[in-house]
């Protein structure tokens, strides 16, 4: 919600508040602040008198002016707007001004001319093109005769203002209203507000329209008939009032509704009356009936939406947008003008069903003031009446089909207190309900409060009256106090092992990401073997945030992906978070690598992101935690390259796969050469790692290398497992260190080398010992996978 200050000022004494002190009261007691800024970042402007125009004699385009920029005071400006001209008064950046983007105005010549300023646009002082009038978009701003020269521009135009963002919560609807942002900084400010009464004379002729409301999704509805209303343009100050809240001034009608319902909360529409007809019945829609809305698109709306119609056909979607067919244009003279209060739930719904997002429907979804209806009409009309000279019918056309009560709470002080820790004394609570503009009974030690039709996030709960006096009152000001309990916290044994995944895998020099859980149905299998049924978003804000991801590759892939494209290399990213089915959730840890891993220049020596060097860092991180794994050929997944990629088993279960990428994925998705992991951590931190520590042997260990020649499809996986069935008496450790083709080795096979360490913690062991075990680790490697000794 964006706020004018000036506009908050007409509620409010905000004199002897600086932006600081304002910004802090706002922050700390309403609701935290987005942005607070100057409407317009621009200093040393004047408003100007061109007095004598001549083209420039370098240039077909440029143009010399004698400007007066002060009374009895003239300057020479260069200018290229094609709209200047002698007579007409403008904008001046005098020497010393500054622009927004830090654009600073010096003298200077422009093709060997002096000029001593600049001629400025709407845009140039920073006001977007959309809330620029048509005949200014393309040269500079020219104002009416009233204009004084020498005087400030930005208090002409209204701009000399600042306007403060509020991050409003879903359910403080009040603060989409100035009115209802004033009361609440009131009542920081222990100030009083006096909420506008609408006056305006009323004709002797009657409204013609009848109403009747068929739906109870249509609490009520108020229509009055204006007649005689003259379309124009709205005054400066309305303009700035609608762009400091970011809505783009039209017409004068048009304006007053978003007047209306930027300052009072309460959206209305108006109708071209001889376009309506006399007849209003407020409906739900039929399923399949089409409507063509205000920006020319033909909607579908079925038996949930709700309609105006004209007694036959629908001219308006309710709450959110009207129909093309009853727009207020230039040639209107007779405006029918609505104020409803509609069902939030219905209006929310057709909202988000034809993807229909506006001022008006987002207040009517969060709850709009009851009780401020009827006034926001009248309010609307008196405006009518100043600024489009509108002849008000007598009487107001309506039907009401809910009525809403209002709603009461008994609250004492000393609930208050035990809740919140204070020690305040009762008035000091009724203080602070005066300042909260409550109405409320003093009944001995009870407080019955009527809650106010304006906070409709407020329940019949002491809860929402405590946190409203905690707020008043000042967070700062309530004691700390440290939680009496004898219950100590500690960490489980799966919240143990997650955390020294984190950092084993940190320490590695990897660094831990956290991606978004949404993507879209098409990503849904593209790291995954096999897509299980699931789970979507009901309604989804955007296609490529429509379902769970089922892998978190997803996420770590598309981070690979968003850095590389801003030039950031060299990636070891990981991450630990749940992926989702609709019969599951599970936690998984996946890795991603790009680029360089670590590099030594002084060495000469680089690691550049591989198959091998990612396989490493998981069996470092499974060494760590005594996760005993094996490793198979995988072609399961298309994503990944078919003969770089391998399963990881446990016990007899895939857990997990590592892999390079395909290239041709990689090379589509802008992250070529990444290598990237998966896993399922149930396992991992479920089970009791079995970990147990010995002294170190002090007998010493033998080691032996063996090189043997078997078939090319046999893994060296199967051979290390083998080997450490055979020797698993003496034998504490086995790599392979050298994998060999070529000569003196047959084509359809492989030389593969590794050492062995072999201990016994009783005693040193003898040659013979380790001879005989060499034997018959050679004999079952043979008799198993016809390997020979090369």
């Amino acid at each position: 919600m964006k706020v004018s200050k000036n506009w908050l000022g007409e509620y409010l004494d905000l004199s002897k508040y600086s932006d600081e002190e304002l910004f802090q009261e706002i922050s700390f007691h309403v609701c935290e602040i987005e942005s607070y800024k100057k409407m317009v970042e621009a200093t040393n402007l004047s408003i100007g008198k061109v007095l004598e125009c001549v083209n420039h004699p370098d240039s077909d385009h440029l143009h010399v002016c004698q400007v007066e920029i002060k009374p009895g005071v003239v300057s020479q400006i260069v200018c290229g707007a094609p709209n200047v001209q002698a007579g007409k008064k403008v904008i001046v950046a005098l020497p010393g001004a500054v622009l927004p983007g830090n654009f600073k105005i010096k003298p200077s010549k422009i093709r060997g001319v002096e000029s001593n300023g600049m001629l400025c646009s709407l845009q140039e002082l920073g006001i977007e093109e959309k809330y620029v009038d048509e005949e200014f978009k393309n040269g500079i701003y020219l104002f009416d005769d009233d204009a004084e020269v020498g005087s400030d521009p930005l208090k002409y135009l209204g701009f000399d203002d600042s306007v403060i963002d509020l991050e409003v919560t879903s359910n403080r609807s009040d603060l989409l209203s100035i009115e209802g942002v004033a009361f609440d900084v009131a009542a920081t400010l222990n100030q009083k507000v006096y909420p506008i009464q609408p006056e305006f004379e009323v004709s002797d002729k009657k409204n013609p329209m009848s109403v009747k409301v068929l739906t109870d999704k249509c609490y009520k509805y108020n229509a009055r008939y204006l007649a005689n209303v003259k379309i124009k343009p709205s005054p400066l100050w309305m303009k700035a009032r609608l762009i400091a809240s970011g809505i783009r001034p039209i017409n004068n009608v048009v304006d007053i509704t978003n007047f209306v319902l930027m300052e009072m909360g309460e959206p209305l529409h108006a109708f071209d009356a001889n376009k309506l007809g006399n007849e209003i019945v407020v409906r739900q829609a039929y399923d399949g009936e089409k409507l063509v809305t205000l920006d020319e698109q033909e909607r579908e709306l079925n038996s949930e939406d709700i309609v105006i119609t004209d007694g036959k056909e629908a001219v308006c979607v309710a709450g959110v947008m009207g129909g093309l067919s009853t727009e207020v244009d230039d040639n209107t003279k007779d405006i029918v003008l609505e104020a409803a209060y509609f069902d939030p739930l219905s209006i929310r719904k057709t909202s988000t069903k034809i993807g229909l997002k506006s001022e008006s429907s987002t207040r009517f979804e969060r709850k709009v003031d009851y009780d401020r209806v009827e006034r926001a009409l009248d309010y609307a009309c008196q405006l009518m009446q100043e600024l489009a000279d509108a002849e008000i019918y007598d009487g107001v056309a309506s039907d009401v089909k809910v009525v809403v009560e209002p709603k009461y709470v008994t609250i004492t002080t000393d609930k208050i207190n035990k809740v919140l820790g204070t020690s305040l004394i009762d008035k000091e609570v009724l203080d602070i309900f005066d300042r909260l503009a409550y109405d409320y009974q003093v009944n001995g030690k009870e407080y019955t409060i009527k809650l106010p039709s304006r906070r409709m996030d407020l329940e019949p709960s002491v809860q929402d009256i405590i946190e409203d006096v905690a707020r008043i009152y000042g967070y700062a000001k309530i004691p700390t106090t440290i939680a009496k309990t004898r219950d100590r916290g500690y960490l489980t044994y799966k919240q143990k092992r997650t955390r020294l995944i984190r950092q084993i895998l940190a320490f590695m020099g990897l660094n831990e990401v956290v991606s978004y859980s949404l993507i879209s149905e098409r990503e849904l299998g593209y790291y995954l073997e096999e897509v299980k049924e699931p789970v979507k978003v009901l309604m989804p804000m955007t296609e490529d945030r429509a379902v769970l991801r089922e892998s978190v590759l997803n996420g770590l892939i598309d981070a690979i992906k968003y850095n590389k494209a801003r030039k950031n290399e060299n990636l070891a990213l990981f991450e630990i978070s749940n992926v989702h089915t609709k019969d599951s959730e599970d936690l998984h840890l996946g890795i991603a690598l790009n680029g360089l891993y670590s590099s030594h220049l002084w060495k000469g020596e680089k690691q550049v992101a591989g198959f091998y060097l990612l396989k490493g860092i998981v069996e470092d991180l499974f060494q760590k935690l005594n996760f005993k794994v094996t490793y198979e050929p995988y072609t399961g997944i298309k994503s990944f390259h078919p003969g770089r990629c391998a399963k990881i088993i446990h016990n007899g279960k895939m857990v997990g796969f590592l892999g390079e990428l395909h290239p041709k994925f990689a090379k589509e998705n802008d992250v070529s050469g990444t290598v990237a992991f998966e896993m399922d951590l149930a396992e991992l931190i479920s089970e009791d790692n079995g970990l147990k520590y010995k002294p170190i042997n002090k007998f010493p260990s033998i080691q032996r290398d063996l090189a043997i020649v078997v078939n090319k499809n046999v893994s060296a996986e199967e051979i290390l497992t083998l080997v450490r069935q055979t020797g698993k008496k003496y034998l504490t450790k086995v790599e392979v260190f050298d994998v060999y083709t070529g000569e003196n080795v047959k084509e359809d096979e492989k030389s593969i080398a590794f050492t062995m360490t072999f201990e016994d913690s009783t005693k040193t062991l003898e040659a013979e010992e380790i001879d005989k075990v060499i034997n018959q680790i050679l004999n079952r490697l043979d008799r198993e996978l016809n390997a020979k000794l090369r």
